[in-house]
């Protein structure tokens, strides 16, 4: 049972890159080093490909392998964007680039989770993470949360996780802004998520896809960034969201170096690494970030209040991340939940299941403002209203 400080019996199966054990002495050598160690090739491609000839031309190698921890002018970039936005104390040892949360967040459990183990998922929760550890053999203990902070923002939070605990339990997999409800924990609220992370020698998985994504003043907080949170916290990242570039497929996993190197075992197993040219791609963006990320936050804040104005039915106003979720039953009118699914898709419009989110959401829904024009999203506002309307 690997619970803080240890790893998943697998990964010591395994073992990182076939080059890992001599990347000491193979970057002592540099530029002067030869490769004649892996498969790779030298020319560019020389048939035409989308892509701008001054940038194949300033990033040289673009279309080769890169470090499997991932490209160091990226890393290095996210090590100054870490300490400025997240107050993460960390160097390029910390950061592992990723193909995407979904990518790091696998490498992850399959480096935490054995056989039995229990993770506690603060609930509603992204689904996939749930069939992340059950793929791992562990069992994935709910514990709801976020939700009913909405009504109740006093819940005992460390009341809950005390409840769920068991002998087995290795990790704590905590979401903030979360998605699907929008909720943003407070500063009080992840510091006792993190401290019963420490009394009970716990992993803590960081799911920080919505970083940047608060409104109404909220502050983001990294549990990481607390005071002796960070040997135990594993931070996930991507650009999917804030960044709006989820067709890259690009994230990052944030930890101590032990960890990184743990994870980075298991991902090399997976996908050996990232796209290097999409890589090359967002070192600039993570530089730039600043200059335009609040505006596409603000946009968000905007149509997230015009959609609340538009809506026809009882739903917390989130306060991060672009998702509304709320329960369906009072809306049902004699119609099982799955036949007002059917209707919705029939009139045009569809939504998120809420039982992929945890148990105790089989009648909610989750629908995204963003993904759509605003216009978009406003006229699929009308169609939900109208079928739930019956």
């Amino acid at each position: 049972m690997p619970r803080f400080p240890s790893f998943s019996a697998r990964t010591s199966r395994i073992s990182g890159s076939v080059y890992e054990k001599f990347r000491a002495r193979m970057t002592v050598q540099g530029g002067s080093l030869i490769g004649l160690h892996i498969g790779d090739a030298f020319p560019p491609p020389p048939y035409p490909i989308p892509i701008d000839e001054t940038f194949a031309r300033t990033h040289a190698g673009f279309h080769r392998y890169c470090d499997t921890f991932g490209v160091a002018a990226l890393r290095d970039a996210l090590v100054e964007k870490l300490r400025d936005d997240n107050h993460l104390e960390v160097t390029r040892d910390n950061v592992l680039v990723t193909a995407g949360a979904t990518n790091a967040l696998s490498a992850i459990v399959q480096s935490l989770v054995d056989d039995g183990d229990d993770v506690l998922l603060l609930s509603p929760f992204w689904p996939f993470f749930r069939g992340m550890v059950r793929m791992a053999g562990g069992n994935a203990v709910e514990v709801p949360l976020y939700a009913k902070l909405y009504d109740t923002p006093q819940t005992d939070v460390r009341a809950l996780l005390e409840d769920a605990l068991t002998e087995r339990t290795v990790a704590v997999y905590l979401n903030t802004p979360n998605n699907p409800s929008g909720k943003v924990l407070t500063r009080a609220q992840v510091e006792t998520i993190a401290d019963f992370a420490r009394r009970h020698n716990l992993w803590l998985i960081s799911d920080e896809a919505y970083d940047g994504m608060t409104f109404d003043g909220r502050e983001h907080v990294s549990p990481a960034s607390l005071p002796g949170a960070a040997e135990r916290t594993i931070a996930v990242y991507t650009f999917s969201k804030v960044y709006m570039f989820a067709g890259l497929r690009l994230g990052y996993a944030v930890g101590g170096a032990d960890v990184i190197r743990t994870v980075n075992k298991a991902m090399v197993h997976q996908l050996y690494s990232p796209s290097t040219v999409a890589q090359q791609m967002m070192v600039e963006a993570v530089r730039s970030r600043t200059a335009w990320s609040r505006d596409f936050v603000d946009a968000c804040a905007r149509i997230r209040d015009t959609v609340a104005a538009a809506l026809r039915v009882d739903a917390a106003l989130p306060d991060g991340a672009y998702y509304f979720f709320f329960p369906v039953d009072a809306y049902l009118r004699g119609r099982s939940y799955e036949r007002v699914i059917e209707e919705l898709l029939d009139a045009g419009v569809s939504v998120a299941p809420g039982a992929d989110f945890g148990v105790d959401f089989a009648e909610w829904i989750r629908i995204c403002f963003a993904g759509e024009s605003p216009q978009r999203v406003l006229e699929g506002v009308e169609r939900l209203n109208r079928v739930l309307a019956g």
